[in-house]
C-alpha cells in the first residue's frame, strides 16, 4: 500500500478492480479527452500517480458492454 492509507497507486487502483495498470492509465486518458468519467489521479512526488481511496471506492462507471460491479 502506499504511504498513506488513503491513497492508491495505480497498482493498487489495478489491483482494485482486477485489471492492468496500462487499463487504468488508458482510463484516464479516457477521461482527460472527456470520454470518460474515471476519477482522476492527483500527483504526489515525483508527478506519481496516486488516488483517493474513497474517489476508487466510490466510482461505479462501467466501460460499454461490460456488467456493472457490484461492490
Amino acid at each position: 500500500m502506499s504511504k498513506s492509507k488513503d491513497l492508491l497507486t495505480v497498482q493498487e487502483v489495478a489491483q482494485f478492480y482486477g485489471v492492468s495498470t496500462q487499463t487504468i492509465q488508458r482510463r484516464v486518458r479516457e477521461s482527460r479527452e472527456g470520454k470518460g468519467t474515471f476519477p482522476r489521479p492527483i500527483f504526489g512526488y515525483g508527478r506519481k500517480a496516486l488516488w483517493h481511496r474513497r474517489d476508487i471506492e466510490n466510482f461505479t462507471e462501467t466501460e460499454p458492454g461490460e456488467a456493472p460491479q457490484s461492490r
